[in-house]
């Protein structure tokens, strides 16, 4: 369930995350001055491939005692398509040791914004870059210092293992619950791109949440090896198990202060099958505090190495 959040009183070096929701002031520690070591994003591209088939079919439905409101609970909307439990060969499903095969993607890319499919999002492409090398994918639904300063922010914190990585940032705020958009995104990338099948990554911070919950956990759990839930102020469930699924997704939430929520989507990932780390919720430096930068270091330095596989 969404709750209140407390911004820090002083946070040192920080940059992203932030806020509880859509009409949230910007949080002062997350924008301008803010930015980590100084990186800029780019200027602006248009157009995307078609990208894969939204989902692989399935039932409909969602978990018990969902959290989310139905207007942002992919779950509990009817009709909402949930992908298929059958494995990793259906339509749309990224099969294991696979690749997407997009081709055409420019590189490097410091943080070009990406019109595809109706929506905006925020592109890095490394210059490590090569077309038909498998690359792993970090998708992340910012908080509300927005899309370009969180895409700023990863360019600067390259030292947690993510500067070889593709990765699409959409803000928090502007798509507010709406998982849908990170599946566009995913898909744009995918169809430009050639993006490792086993090693795509999710991040939710703070404002991001909830879209993040659907895309992860409702919409897109086949492409999923790792989803970190950071600064979180709401919860839900999987729709599947890993049993379900084929796999065992990894998974952790970063409280930032709010830790009901994430202990309750941690303890719904590990009754699902989950993979989860030690301990989990994160209890590491920042945990306490919304929008500390090492809760964001930590979920960042979460991801490389970890596969579906």
């Amino acid at each position: 369930m969404a709750r209140p959040c407390a911004l820090p009183i002083a946070v040192a070096a920080v940059l992203s995350v932030a806020a509880c929701g859509p009409s949230a002031a910007p949080n002062p520690w997350e924008t301008g001055s803010g930015d980590v070591g100084g990186g800029s994003t780019g200027g602006t591209a248009s157009g995307g491939g078609s990208g894969s088939s939204g989902s692989n079919g399935g039932g409909t439905g969602g978990s018990s005692g969902s959290s989310l409101p139905p207007s942002t609970d992919a779950g509990n909307d009817a009709g909402a398509t949930l992908e298929g439990g059958a494995g990793l060969t259906g339509p749309g499903s990224p099969v294991f040791g696979g690749a997407s095969g997009g081709q055409g993607g420019a590189a490097p890319v410091n943080g070009s914004t990406v019109t595809a499919g109706g929506i905006t999002y925020h592109l890095i492409a490394p210059s490590s870059y090569a077309p038909g090398t498998p690359t792993p994918l970090l998708v992340v639904f910012s908080g509300t210092e927005g899309g370009a300063q969180m895409t700023s922010n990863l360019m600067n914190l390259g030292q947690t293992g993510i500067s070889g990585f593709l990765c699409a940032v959409l803000d928090g705020v502007t798509y507010y619950g709406n998982g849908a958009a990170g599946a566009t995104a995913l898909d744009d990338v995918r169809a430009k791109y050639d993006v490792d099948d086993d090693r795509t990554y999710l991040l939710g911070e703070s404002a991001g949440t909830t879209a993040a919950l659907e895309l992860g956990f409702y919409l897109r759990p086949l492409y999923f090896a790792a989803y970190w839930a950071n600064d979180v102020n709401a919860s839900d469930a999987p729709a599947q198990t890993a049993a379900q699924l084929g796999f065992a997704p990894w998974g952790q939430a970063g409280p930032g202060g709010d830790l009901p929520d994430a202990q309750a989507i941690v303890s719904a990932m590990q009754a699902a099958g989950y993979r989860l780390p030690t301990p989990a919720p994160y209890t590491g430096q920042g945990s306490g505090t919304h929008g500390d930068l090492n809760q964001l270091v930590s979920a960042l330095s979460f991801f490389p190495g970890k596969s579906r596989k």
